[in-house]
């Protein structure tokens, strides 16, 4: 018997149905990473989306439409994901500045979602926090309530509401459940009362942030005031060019610290002070006697000798697959296009034209076409990889080694990514806070064996190495394949440790990372994501 999924919290009714105004309506998603933000962007746009950049940055702009049920269209921009509007590198510099409409070309978002993982809902109301106190219409998408549910926790969506004084509705990504709530949540926003700080600063930090926030409205920034003056008193740095800001925020420091409140902690404690509070009246908690599957799967994946080996034994597989499980659809293409090129030519005289297109088009086209399978192959592990929270693990696994040749474990994903394509690799770097560590994965990404390679390494695997079973279970030319793939890799690393200790010389900073819940990947994210992928390919 097929178990059902558990059913869904039902979100506090709505009030009737807003008429927009005319026009396009403009979502920004915005979470943290690994809460399923993405995947919600796919289920709510589909195949409507198209990638560029941000002006003036390598930033990836990632931008989809829907149709509501209204007849309008709603645009959906989904930002980098952050842990805080305190940030720390260009993804989150430019999430920051998309919310507050600092960024040209981009209009200011009409609605902000906030997508939050049910499973950490503690740390996730952190940036909710901060998003609230920015102003803007706001919905909470509570993701994943089902594996929250399966590993005994139940979040009261209707008290987190009230809590909150937005909207909370509960969904289920991967399963497109809750989304029809969510999209006439979304409709509804603009009409609602706008949100606001829902804690209190203590006496002595409030009278020492006033003139910040006063210093703030003067210069235009009088919609989030309170967040950026509470954020500035605890940055190093700003990039904010307001004249007399930093005398004012010196002396805000110095009046915090005679009352004995330190500036750098004051944020965090206030934010987490009223998350612990919220989290008590909301999250419902049942007692488990073992260990999640999470656990017991991270007890050999990121143990210290099975860890490294799991993950040759991984990649190992991906390349072998390469040349078994894409070889009969290579052949299936090949036969196709031969077919279509006997066809034409028998339909035309012959002459220069038959020539173009059969000798031409078709077997130009063709010779590309046919390595399509094993790009799609390549990208469908790696995506699997990704969506099912291993590649955070590999990134952890192969710290200690990066730091070995001087980089951060945080390369690991975009050298990965390079292998791909080196464009989407070193746009991947930028995640990277160091700027001297962001540097040098970026002069070595285009080192790695990127996909464009696999037609070449391909045929002169095929041409030199012969066919035969190595250990009974990996083929001779799959594992060739995987050297080249390490050579690319070895040489990369090398010239890394090189830069690293010349050119870049510098400490490189400890690697502190989320490790999400293992998850099935959602078939429509896949889907997209190596359409995607081919597309770029082709």
């Amino acid at each position: 018997m097929e178990a059902s999924s558990p059913a869904l919290p039902q979100a506090p009714p709505a009030p009737p149905l807003a008429k927009q105004a005319g026009g396009v309506l403009h979502v920004a998603l915005v979470g943290n990473p690994n809460t399923g933000k993405t995947t919600l962007f796919n289920a709510l746009t589909g195949m409507r989306q198209r990638v560029g950049n941000y002006s003036g940055v390598t930033v990836e702009r990632v931008e989809g439409r829907y149709r509501d049920a209204d007849g309008s269209t709603v645009t959906v921009l989904d930002l980098p994901g952050t842990y805080s509007l305190s940030p720390s590198s260009p993804d989150e510099q430019i999430a920051l500045d998309v919310l507050l409409g600092r960024v040209p070309g981009v209009p200011a978002p009409d609605v902000v979602v906030v997508v939050l993982d049910a499973q950490n809902l503690e740390r996730n109301l952190f940036l909710a926090s901060q998003v609230l106190e920015i102003g803007l219409p706001t919905i909470i998408a509570l993701n994943q309530v089902d594996a929250a549910e399966a590993s005994g926790q139940r979040i009261d969506a209707v008290e987190l509401t009230l809590e909150l004084g937005v909207p909370v509705v509960p969904i289920v990504a991967t399963r497109r459940q809750g989304l029809d709530v969510l999209r006439r949540a979304i409709r509804q926003a603009p009409e609602l009362p706008r949100p606001e700080r829902r804690f209190s600063l203590p006496p002595e930090a409030a009278r020492a942030l006033e003139p910040v926030e006063a210093c703030l409205v003067s210069a235009g920034y009088d919609g989030a005031s309170g967040m950026e003056a509470l954020r500035l008193i605890g940055a190093e740095h700003h990039p904010l060019r307001i004249p007399g800001l930093d005398e004012i925020l010196a002396r805000a420091r110095q009046q915090l610290e005679a009352a004995g409140i330190h500036p750098r902690s004051l944020e965090a404690e206030v934010r987490y002070g009223w998350i612990a509070e919220v989290a008590d009246g909301v999250v419902h908690r049942a007692d488990s006697g073992t260990g999640s599957i999470t656990d017991r799967i991270d007890a050999v994946a990121l143990h210290r000798f099975w860890g490294p080996v799991l993950f040759l034994f991984v990649m190992a597989m991906v390349f072998q697959s390469i040349f078994t499980w894409a070889a009969p659809l290579m052949d299936a293409t090949e036969g196709l296009l031969v077919g279509l090129g006997s066809a034409v030519g028998n339909l035309m005289p012959e002459g220069d034209l038959r020539s173009l297109l059969v000798d031409g088009v078709i077997a130009g086209v063709g010779s590309v076409l046919v390595f399509l399978p094993q790009i799609v192959v390549l990208f469908l592990f790696i995506g699997f990889l990704e969506d099912s929270g291993y590649m955070a693990r590999a990134a952890f696994i192969m710290d200690r080694f990066m730091r070995g040749v001087g980089l951060h474990g945080k390369s690991f994903i975009p050298l990965l990514s390079s292998y791909a394509c080196a464009v989407p690799g070193i746009m991947a770097a930028r995640t990277i806070e160091n700027p001297k560590d962001r540097i040098a994965t970026i002069m070595v990404a285009p080192l790695m064996s990127c996909s464009a390679r696999i037609p070449v390494y391909t045929l002169l695997i095929g041409t030199f190495i012969p066919s035969i079973a190595v250990a009974g279970i990996f083929n001779l030319q799959g594992l060739t394949l995987l050297g080249m793939y390490l050579l690319g890799t070895v040489t990369a690393l090398l010239m890394a440790a090189v830069f690293k200790r010349t050119l870049l010389r510098g400490p490189t900073r400890p690697m502190i990372m989320e490790l999400p819940p293992y998850r099935l990947p959602s078939p429509r994210s896949l889907f997209l994501g190596v359409s995607h992928r081919a597309k770029l390919f082709l």
